[in-house]
């Protein structure tokens, strides 16, 4: 079963239908999940990474709890969406990209499922962005028409304030593409937990220091006017991912 992520700006997915939430307790805390029908049609499983109301801050998601309910509950892939700034020119306000790397510039999250005595493992994170997931979003986009970047490297930074100038500049020297506040610790748990895991890079602005100073309502509204052809993108992978079980 396919499980959905989404963070700002998609907190009600129009497309969900029949929806049942259910709570789940894990050893991290309890999650609110709602199981429905994309389009009436194929199960899904949706967390709304703040809340349905956006009241939870990046650094204090739950990402362990998140990971942990769906897997619980038969989920055994996940499509995640990344709100992201910006960093190099490539990318603009309202692009969709495919993100296939990772960088951390976070610190206090509780990031791994392996931190008891006696429960140790060193997970690889070569492909932490499944190839054959991240690939049915490229094709789904393709049938859509809707254009698409595959490739690009996230950084993730605490927030819930937005970065410096200064750190942009860094996280450009050492790769990164773009920037947000929610994409780690969540990728390297799925991994941990075995479920395959691909997120769409939604850019919502250039990073601080590349473009005009950074509003809300600016965002919000780069986000809204994308929002058709993300979920074009979604429906397309979500057929693909159930005709192919």
């Amino acid at each position: 079963m396919l499980g959905l992520i989404t963070g700002s700006g998609f907190y009600n997915l129009p497309q969900l239908q029949n929806a049942r939430v259910e709570r789940i307790a894990t050893s991290y805390g309890a999650v609110d999940v709602t199981h429905a029908a994309w389009n009436g049609e194929h199960p899904v499983v949706f967390v709304a990474r703040h809340g349905a109301d956006h009241s939870i801050a990046p650094h204090l998601i739950n990402y362990r709890a998140n990971i942990d309910a769906l897997a619980q509950v038969g989920v055994t892939a996940i499509v995640a969406t990344a709100v992201s700034g910006g960093i190099t020119e490539r990318f603009a306000p309202g692009d969709l990209v495919v993100i296939t790397d990772f960088l951390d510039f976070t610190s206090g999250r509780e990031a791994t499922f392996f931190d008891t005595p006696g429960n140790l493992a060193h997970t690889d994170m070569t492909t932490a962005y499944d190839p054959a997931l991240s690939q049915l979003i490229v094709d789904a986009a393709a049938a859509e028409g809707v254009p698409i970047t595959h490739g690009a490297t996230y950084c993730t930074f605490n927030g819930p304030r937005f970065e410096s100038p200064a750190e942009i500049r860094m996280a450009a020297i050492v790769g990164g593409d773009l920037v947000g506040m929610t994409g780690y610790p969540e990728v390297a748990l799925a991994r941990e937990r075995g479920l395959a895991y691909a997120s769409i890079g939604i850019v919502s602005n250039k990073a601080a220091g590349l473009g005009d100073e950074l509003t809300l309502d600016d965002i919000m509204a780069t986000l809204h006017g994308v929002a058709d052809a993300l979920y074009r993108v979604i429906d397309g992978t979500i057929t693909a991912f159930s005709s192919a079980q």
